[in-house]
């Protein structure tokens, strides 16, 4: 979603005050307004007669340009931030730096503190509800896990990738705050795998890895919600009053195997151990992009059950297979090597694909020889 990874920096460009006109329709506040899933949430948004005004808060400014959109640059764990939600209806949180970073204290710092902040000072300023999408990473990758899980099952996120480990310890933040602020709205989302055409992050960049580094033996289901689906349901809950957490995806999932099929990059099979050796070995190397613990969540089951939600009136309308299929085609024809992409016609005639081959050709000999990695 959308990032706030920079020192603070407070460019106010426009408030609430007890002067401006009485408003017909509600005032939305957005934090991480710059973020893909923010930009159609926005749109989404200034588009609807129900709402007046749309207050977008980050340290990097949206392209959208609208008499109802207000845009201030600010860092979520700027003090002043409570100033600026005086007059606010609903709060919507998305500021949150989803690619692992390796100083892990400013992460946490931005993801935790940032939020806790944001939680406060919406509060102080008097915001009757609050919109936050945590994830399905909550409740950890596990061979145990029941299929599907369901709001009411344990949070066992993976603590050794940070990006879950943050947003648990934020739901620990929440389910506080509830307690201490019964009478605000607080609707909690945990979005599986967020795909489609503009997503680019960490799970967008494995589609493009040459090969599909792998735990043999293990091919778990897995769920993609179409990022429009996201910013469509961050959208109802404005108005519907969903007190409380819900799981975010598309009926059903998709098996391992027709996931593989579909990303259609050849597979590198290494045992979980070894796998997990190589992760945590290119991440401290600097050639990875997130911590080995990612490997869990493509290793073992965490797909979810969107029944609460759908019960309440809101159902994707994109499949698992559209989300993935568009995310797939949106990286074809690309190369990431490391941190680095590449387009695949260039590394055929430059001389990186020399390097990447024998990257590669040391990782198949050691696994063959069975040595370790």
């Amino acid at each position: 979603m959308g990032r706030s990874s920079s020192p603070i920096v407070a460019q106010y460009a426009g408030s609430v005050t007890k002067s401006d006109p009485p408003r017909s329709g509600l005032t939305v506040a957005i934090t991480g307004a710059s973020g893909y899933v923010a930009d159609r949430l926005i749109r989404t948004l200034v588009a609807d007669d129900r709402v007046s005004r749309v207050l977008g808060f980050d340290i990097r400014e949206p392209h959208i340009r609208s008499t109802k959109f207000i845009f201030d640059r600010l860092d979520v764990r700027d003090p002043e931030i409570g100033r600026r939600f005086e007059g606010v209806d609903v709060l919507i949180h998305l500021a949150f730096i989803m690619d692992p970073i390796t100083d892990e204290a400013l992460m946490r710092d931005v993801n935790v503190n940032g939020s806790h902040n944001v939680f406060t000072a919406a509060a102080r300023a008097g915001v009757r509800k609050i919109v936050y999408t945590s994830s399905a990473t909550v409740y950890g990758a596990h061979p145990d896990n029941d299929v599907p899980l369901t709001e009411d099952s344990p949070l066992r996120a993976n603590l050794d990738f940070s990006y879950p480990a943050h947003k648990l310890e934020v739901e620990y933040l929440v389910r506080e705050f509830r307690e201490t602020h019964p009478a605000i709205v607080f609707t909690l989302f945990r979005p599986a795998i967020v795909f489609g055409a503009n997503v680019d992050n960490a799970w967008s960049h494995v589609l493009e890895m040459p090969l599909l580094p792998l735990a043999e033996g293990h091919e778990p289901p897995m769920q993609f919600v179409h990022e429009d689906d996201v910013a469509d349901a961050l959208a109802f809950a404005v108005h519907a009053d969903l007190d409380g957490v819900y799981n975010l995806a598309p009926p059903g999932w998709i098996d391992g195997d027709e996931v593989i099929r579909m990303v259609g990059r050849r597979r590198l099979d290494l045992s979980e151990p070894r796998l997990y050796r190589l992760a945590d070995r290119m991440w401290r190397l600097g050639l990875a992009e997130a911590p080995a613990g990612m490997v869990h969540y493509t290793t073992h089951p965490w797909v979810v059950s969107a029944e609460r939600l759908a019960a309440a009136g809101f159902t994707p309308v994109r499949s698992n297979q559209e989300a993935l299929g568009e995310t797939v085609e949106s990286v074809r024809g690309k190369v990431r090597i490391g941190r680095k992409r590449y387009d695949k016609a260039s590394l055929r005639r430059g001389a990186a694909s020399v390097g990447v081959a024998a990257a590669l050709g040391v990782i198949t000999v050691r696994r063959r020889a069975g040595q370790r990695v």
